[in-house]
């Protein structure tokens, strides 16, 4: 295919999460990976006293370098961001290297459980809203969803309050809304879809399995983001994304995986995955 994603990320040394496993998913897709890491981690959060090393500066002179080379990308992909400073450098990738064809996706990883992760404080949220004005296509969880809408994350929330939601969130900025992990009936969940102002969201159930993997967020967006690039239809890649994460934790629960780990991605990637 020979088409190149600007994946902003963190990298994290141990842990299938990020980077670590949105590189070797980009390369089953058959796609090439541009890494700029938003900071570097001896190992993802999930384990107690990891090493951070703050990248913003040498993310400005990846950049430069880049723009040197005169590297072109089909998509911009950005997902964690040690800090609200990074998405002023996030929107100088996309002011100098967007085009009219390229995706830009953006997962805007900082929260869940109804709350912002610790590393974060409020600034996180509006900075976060200016980023998403910029996407085509962005991938929150529900926590992360309401915040940016300005909402209260509801534990059981109606059909009426979800179709506000995803408009919401349209009204940002984005033309593409995917919201993973909405609560949904019997302590399941659910992934809403919606990319028109004028519909109401379409609903794809999950599959429940009573685990936590880290990690599977970073797996849902770039798939949608591998997906997209490959032209597979959101109706059908939405449901595959579902299943190859539900069949991932499935086997990472039978391999006893660690779940600060994440998933047991080295076996998934020896599958078929574009069904």
């Amino acid at each position: 295919m020979n088409k190149r994603v600007l994946a902003i990320h963190d990298l994290s040394g141990v842990g299938n999460t990020s980077l670590m496993a949105i590189i070797p998913l980009m390369y089953r897709f058959g796609l090439k990976v541009c890494a700029l890491p938003t900071s570097l981690l001896s190992a993802n959060t999930c384990y107690e006293g990891y090493r951070l090393l703050d990248t913003r500066d040498f993310m400005q002179q990846c950049l430069d370098h880049w723009q040197q080379l005169n590297l072109k990308f089909a998509a911009i992909y950005s997902g964690f961001l040690a800090s609200s400073a990074e998405v002023d450098i996030v929107l100088s990738a996309i002011a100098r290297f967007a085009h009219p064809d390229c995706l830009i996706a953006i997962d805007p990883v900082m929260a869940d459980n109804g709350e912002l992760y610790g590393c974060f404080d409020e600034s996180m949220i509006p900075a976060t809203r200016r980023l998403i004005a910029k996407a085509d296509i962005i991938f929150p969880n529900y926590t992360e969803a309401c915040l940016l809408a300005g909402m209260d994350p509801c534990t059981d929330p109606d059909p009426i309050s979800l179709n506000e939601l995803c408009h919401a969130l349209l009204d940002l900025g984005s033309k593409e809304v995917i919201i993973t992990s909405v609560p949904a009936a019997q302590d399941s969940c659910e992934v809403l879809y919606l990319a028109s102002k004028k519909a109401k969201p379409k609903h794809y159930p999950c599959k429940f399995i009573p685990a936590f993997y880290t990690g599977t967020g970073d797996i849902f967006s770039a798939l949608m983001v591998a997906y997209r690039l490959r032209q597979v239809d959101i109706e059908l890649a939405i449901p595959q994304a579902i299943e190859l994460i539900h069949d991932a934790i499935a086997l990472s629960l039978k391999n006893k995986q660690p779940s600060a780990e994440g998933v047991n991605l080295e076996q998934i990637l020896c599958q078929p995955i574009n069904r």
